[in-house]
């Protein structure tokens, strides 16, 4: 679970296509310099500080349309001309975990604290950093401070559920989600998460009642209904796990682990058409899934198309060789 996003300039997508920038978006460098000559420290202190923000507003504009590069580089001459802008390194962290440069974003983030204490923004940046860096137990830490900030600051909690989690502290991550629910009791997500620690707890009755209630608040909610299949694959209830599953993909059909155990239950059914079809709909979004070309070999020798099975149990051997 590409389980969060920043706060601040991550919060939104990216990816959209740039057809053409209007000239007026970047201004060009040299709009900016400023004449210091004869001029006081003061004034030339004052100078430093206004392109530093011209070459920040600059950043802030290239990160708007994705292009992270740029940004991070306007950042670096902002702080080059005003070391003492914490936003700036907040902002330049941000750009570095867009790019997945998770050391050089906790740098950044870390410098924008020492400055900038009681910057919640910051804090929480900095703990989303360590998440996607997998290190769990410095994002715990690291979340702790926004909440002593300001308690009510509702992104923390989730992630910090989900952190407590990839650390087996579960009763921590209950306590957490719940009290992520009492800011936000119709929040679907809130409650497929907390359904999710229920059920690595093995509280299956606690875990089902969350994602029926994640349902109720969303009947089309993907990721509770991927859960709720989860749930009754585990329990061995084949048909209900086929009518999640089928849920699931039909809110996104690349989900690739949902076409893929939709399959594995089709062949429990003897479904053999359909088990292919979600097989090869999978191998589509992940065809680095070794397994599924055998599951293919399968259902297809299944079928009695002999010649099939053969060609997807040679490419199962031939990647299964290739990985090793």
């Amino acid at each position: 679970m590409n389980t969060k996003k920043l706060a601040g300039a991550m919060v939104g997508s990216f990816s959209m296509t740039i057809l053409m920038l209007p000239d007026c978006c970047f201004p060009k460098e040299g709009t900016v310099a400023v004449e210091s000559k004869g001029k006081t420290q003061g004034e030339q202190r004052l100078d430093r500080v206004n392109v530093a923000k011209e070459l920040y507003n600059q950043g802030l504009n290239y990160a708007q349309y994705g292009l992270f590069d740029e940004a991070i580089e306007m950042y670096k001459k902002a702080l080059a001309k005003n070391p003492s802008f914490p936003d700036v390194y907040n902002k330049l962290g941000v750009a570095y975990t867009q790019k997945s440069m998770y050391d050089n974003a906790i740098e950044a983030f870390q410098k924008a604290i020492e400055q900038k204490p009681k910057d919640v923004e910051a804090h929480y940046n900095l703990g989303s950093a360590y998440f996607d860096k997998g290190a769990f137990d410095n994002a715990i830490t690291a979340f702790q401070k926004p909440f002593q900030l300001n308690p009510e600051y509702r992104s923390a909690y989730s992630l910090l559920g989900i952190a407590y989690t990839k650390v087996g502290k579960y009763d921590d991550a209950i306590q957490i989600l719940k009290k992520r629910i009492e800011f936000d009791p119709d929040l679907a997500i809130a409650h497929s998460n907390l359904g999710i620690v229920y059920s690595m707890k093995g509280m299956d009755k606690e875990a089902l009642a969350e994602y029926n209630k994640a349902l109720e608040i969303d009947p089309r909610h993907e990721s509770a209904l991927y859960n709720m299949a989860l749930f009754y694959d585990k329990a061995g209830n084949t048909d209900k796990a086929i009518e999640y599953f089928s849920k699931a993909v039909e809110m996104n059909v690349s989900n690739a682990d949902a076409q893929y155990r939709l399959g594995k239950n089709y062949m429990k059914k003897k479904k053999y058409d359909d088990a292919i079809n979600a097989f090869q709909t999978a191998v589509m979004s992940d065809p680095n899934n070794v397994e599924i070309y055998n599951d293919l070999g399968v259902a297809y020798k299944a079928k009695g198309m002999a010649k099939d099975a053969e060609g997807y149990f040679s490419l199962y051997k031939k990647k299964s060789a290739k990985g090793k």
